[in-house]
């Protein structure tokens, strides 16, 4: 072994909550971006759809009635889709940190806190939505 070895402290590597946190937002963003642009293309290409009416009309929360307007091919219900993807992105992470802080920390504490934000984010959907 060299000096040059023993005097390198080690690195650190990120922590896979750090990581897979980073990823999942990034992807989430990505993803409802991708997905609000092929609405927007749909919308314009079918021409069913004019840009005063998507600017007037409500969103429609209820995924099946999204899904089926996704199923006929309407823009309006595809850009919701990319919205409800921008939604569940940030409530994806908590989950995920949630079973990284059990599986590979074993954190019990931060396991249990997270696990109630998830919970307190989930409860405040449902029930105010």
């Amino acid at each position: 072994m060299s000096v040059v070895d023993s005097q390198t402290p080690p690195q650190r590597h990120p922590l896979p909550i750090e990581d897979a946190s980073a990823w999942i937002l990034r992807g989430g963003v990505i993803c409802s971006a991708a997905v609000m642009l092929m609405g927007i293309i749909f919308s314009f290409v079918h021409g069913r759809t004019s840009l005063d009416r998507m600017k007037s009309d409500g969103f429609d929360y209820r995924p099946a009635v999204i899904w089926q307007g996704i199923l006929r091919g309407h823009g309006k219900s595809i850009i919701e889709a990319g919205i409800y993807l921008l939604l569940l992105t940030p409530i994806l992470r908590v989950a995920a940190s949630a079973v990284l802080f059990a599986l590979e920390e074993r954190d019990w504490l931060y396991t249990i806190i997270t696990l109630t934000v998830l919970l307190l984010t989930l409860a405040g959907l449902l029930w105010l939505g």
